[in-house]
């Protein structure tokens, strides 16, 4: 069953990258890109679930989905986005590998706390236009997948992935893709393969 059409087209029309721009407005976005960017490198955050709640996914997708549409507006409104995604992704780099030398229990509580308090929200925005019986099936099979993966993985020397330019390539492509699909937390998958430590320590 579908949603109201109404509140679909309020919901389109709820950032306009064509609006006129002002210091405050672009600082809003750097702060927000900052969290997105942070989102995307801490394991059970998703920086696509908060580029949802900060509106920026629906314009992000519009924009990839026809980068010819209003591309000079949309550039000038995701240049601070993706400064702050950078300032995030950089930044907090540090706080992670301190972190996780130090207090790498309580850290992993964290995410586990991430991960449930992401998952409201991102539930809501998948059943805006409806849930079938399927749709629920579909989750439950991919939440199996995971945690067969977590379990038969564990600490694996198969999981365990040699550092090199492609695989850094790689992981720096799943992170994206980590912003392009709410939901997903690229960093749990480099943690799996060993990868995530040395990426936060450079």
């Amino acid at each position: 069953m579908s949603s109201d059409p109404t509140a679909d087209a309020h919901d389109e029309a709820a950032v306009d990258v064509t609006a006129p721009d002002s210091v405050g407005r672009w600082f809003a976005r750097l702060a927000k890109g900052a969290a997105v960017g942070v989102g995307a490198i801490l394991p059970g955050l998703s920086g696509g679930v908060l580029a949802v709640i900060f509106k920026l996914y629906d314009p992000m997708i519009r924009f990839l989905a026809n980068i010819k549409r209003n591309f000079v507006s949309n550039v000038l409104f995701f240049i601070p986005v993706g400064i702050g995604m950078m300032l995030g992704i950089v930044g907090f780099s540090v706080v992670v590998e301190a972190a996780f030398g130090r207090y790498a229990a309580q850290f992993t509580c964290l995410f586990i706390g991430f991960v449930i308090g992401t998952f409201p929200s991102l539930y809501r925005q998948a059943g805006k236009r409806g849930r079938s019986a399927r749709d629920l099936v579909v989750m439950a099979a991919a939440a199996v997948g995971i945690f067969a993966l977590m379990y038969l993985g564990g600490d694996s020397a198969w999981l365990q992935v040699q550092p090199s330019i492609p695989v850094w390539f790689g992981s720096g492509a799943l992170i994206g893709l980590g912003v392009i699909l709410p939901g997903m937390s690229p960093s749990n998958f480099l943690i799996y393969f060993g990868l995530y430590e040395k990426m936060a320590a450079g």
